[in-house]
């Protein structure tokens, strides 16, 4: 059933006390924003409207073909196993080929457990609670967040994100970021897409950062989304100076960077004890005016190096690490779509490394890792072990596409 035709009745019992019926109301408006549902109403079984067989009504004539009941009651009892299916039952009759379902109350589910401790909590003294902290996570208007949108697996999210994504009137988002995030935010809120891909489309930053501007001084609450972190290499200070300099209000929302998640997900740990103890992230892009040769030669000597947007100059940087010192036979990775179900992982030698991922086909967006740490890979590589084949690349001992 396309989500468009589902429509979602939240019933309620209904009281002489308005703000109660408000509450039902409320709840009706959060879990359209939440849950991404286009077609939500509230009903009530008494003393207020709209009743059971209005609401179902209502719902019908906004296009639901499928209507999931939801007894917003605590526990199970006359009402939720009684009344309710029976004015259920009477409404769908009065529409034809219209199905529904009635879901269970809340009951002793483990969130309505976890609630109510935040409630005895906040009752007792110990903090602000837990809808307090929800509170504080939903956007404001006419402030920019800059959102870190963590490397790809949504399980990576950061759950202040996810609050402001499911809160915000705007996103704005990049190339890199996964596309299921966007389900997190409410069916009303606009979608910018405003990505950069290396070799191909670009939006200039300076348009960018008039959007942000534009929308915040419209009273929007925008969620700037940037893939990984917005801090390391995402432009992400350039736009806080924008804002800034615009009188718009900002906060930055950390997310995992990709230079630590991807390495983890292919079995490489940037440290280990006695292999290494220093990391050196560094952007294999070009900036006008920029010499990259130099900043690699600075890191050489780290440890690790983990070069992000580089697979394009992968024979250049290969070469200017031996330049600076590395020896042809450092171990190296390429890491494709890390933290992906297609995550792709080539591994050989600074030396033939440009070589094995060139013939494995590896291209954009890949994470780079060199030093030791890379031959841990081979006992450690616990994401690919759930299922993924594994391919030898010829002519290195390394060599290992996955």
């Amino acid at each position: 059933m396309n989500d468009e035709r589902r429509g979602v009745l939240v019933v309620g019992h209904g009281s002489r006390r308005e703000e109660a019926n408000e509450d039902v109301r409320r709840v009706a408006e959060k879990i359209a924003e939440r849950g991404n549902y286009p077609l939500v109403g509230a009903a009530f079984l008494e003393i207020t409207s709209p009743n059971i067989s209005e609401g179902f009504t209502q719902l019908v004539e906004r296009g639901a073909q499928h209507i999931t009941v939801h007894p917003y009651f605590l526990s199970p009892g006359r009402h939720t196993r009684g009344d309710i299916p029976v004015e259920v039952r009477e409404a769908a009759a009065k529409h034809d080929r219209i199905t529904y379902t009635i879901t269970e109350p809340l009951t002793a589910h483990d969130l309505v457990i976890r609630a109510s401790i935040e409630r005895i909590r906040e009752a007792d003294g110990f903090g602000e609670g837990y809808a307090n902290d929800v509170l504080h996570n939903e956007a404001k208007s006419g402030t920019v967040y800059l959102v870190g949108a963590g490397p790809g697996d949504p399980g990576l999210l950061t759950v202040r994100a996810r609050d402001l994504l499911a809160s915000c009137d705007l996103v704005v988002y990049d190339y890199l970021v996964n596309p299921e995030l966007l389900r997190y935010s409410p069916s009303h809120a606009e979608r910018i897409y405003v990505g950069k891909v290396g070799g191909g489309r670009q939006t200039p930053q300076s348009d960018i950062n008039r959007t942000l501007i534009e929308s915040a001084l419209q009273g929007k609450s925008v969620v700037r989304l940037k893939g990984g972190d917005p801090f390391i290499f995402g432009r992400g200070g350039e736009e806080c100076e924008a804002l800034r300099g615009a009188g718009i209000a900002y906060e930055v929302v950390p997310g995992i960077s990709s230079a630590l998640a991807v390495p983890a997900y292919s079995g490489i740990p940037l440290t280990h004890r006695a292999v290494a103890g220093s990391v050196a992230i560094v952007t294999g892009a070009r900036a006008v005016g920029e010499d990259r040769n130099e900043s690699l030669a600075g890191v050489s000597q780290a440890d690790t190096i983990v070069v992000l947007m580089g697979t394009g100059r992968l024979e250049e940087i290969a070469g200017e690490l031996i330049k600076a010192g590395r020896t042809p036979d450092t171990p190296a990775a390429v890491i494709r779509w890390g933290t992906y179900e297609g995550q792709q992982t080539v591994t050989a030698t600074l030396e033939t490394i440009a070589r094995e991922s060139k013939n494995a086909g590896m291209r954009a967006p890949s994470v780079i890792v060199v030093g030791e740490v890379v031959r841990l890979r081979e006992r450690l590589r616990w994401f690919e072990e759930r299922g993924a084949a594994t391919v030898f690349c010829e002519g290195s001992e390394l060599g290992v596409l996955i």
